[in-house]
């Protein structure tokens, strides 16, 4: 990788780097999540502003390695105007990209899911049925996608009135299993979430409590930053 020219894509993170520059965490269409140093932004006027989290934008990166260096940036679009619980599910959103995507692995499924994520989000959809989607298509588009339609066993149809055991990396089982965690989860809540049929608000406190489950599995002992602000800030909605 010499030099990415026009690439659309959004800031997920930024901190300061010595005196005058910014290192970023870019997710981009083409090019997957990226490491971007962009030298002497803050000490030209204006220079940073256009820097920002969750709007558009269209990056000419150079260099090779992990750290690329930023060439030009400018908006794409207008940025989507995210506050309160919306603003820490935001944030909520880009930590679980950092964790999840590795840097120049190209998945474009992910960048769609997470355009069509903050476009929720600056709307006035539900919001714990966004988050609950965005995990989801995040766990499939990095390979981990839930098996929510069939038994782990047997490969029976769910059956709606139906509790499951849901172990990770297998899936819903009739009874728990005995060497493995699992997490209950109503058989309805499954057909909901595989989108066989509507998830409907009593169903979202269980598809939190699976969703957690697994990505914790996945995620590890390192707490999500996000999720310790936004339960610090506000309601606990991740």
């Amino acid at each position: 990788m010499s030099r990415i020219e026009a690439e659309p894509g959004y800031i997920l993170h930024r901190r300061a780097y010595r005196e005058t520059s910014l290192i970023l965490e870019i997710l981009t269409a083409q090019h997957g999540r990226l490491g971007v140093v962009a030298r002497g932004v803050q000490r030209r006027k204006g220079g940073a502003e256009v820097l920002q989290q969750f709007r558009p934008l269209v990056f000419t990166i150079g260099g090779r390695g992990e750290l690329l260096t930023l060439a030009h940036c400018e908006p794409a679009g207008r940025p989507h105007l995210l506050a309160g619980e919306r603003l820490y599910s935001g944030m909520y959103a880009n930590e679980l990209v950092m964790r999840f995507a590795h840097r120049a692995d190209p998945n474009e499924d992910l960048y769609r899911s997470y355009m069509a994520c903050l476009a929720a989000l600056a709307g006035d959809a539900p919001l714990e049925a966004v988050l609950r989607r965005f995990e989801l298509a995040l766990l499939e588009a990095c390979g981990y996608a839930l098996q929510l339609t069939g038994t782990a066993d047997t490969h029976e149809p769910i059956e709606p009135g139906r509790t499951y055991h849901y172990a990770v990396e297998r899936g819903p089982l009739p009874q728990p299993p005995p060497t493995q965690r699992s997490v209950a989860v109503p058989g309805a809540v499954l057909l909901a979430l595989g989108g066989e049929t509507v998830l409907e608000a009593d169903d979202l406190p269980h598809a939190k409590r699976l969703l957690r489950f697994v990505l914790r599995h996945y995620l590890g002992d390192k707490p999500l930053a996000s999720r310790t602000l936004f339960e610090g800030g506000a309601a606990g909605g991740s």
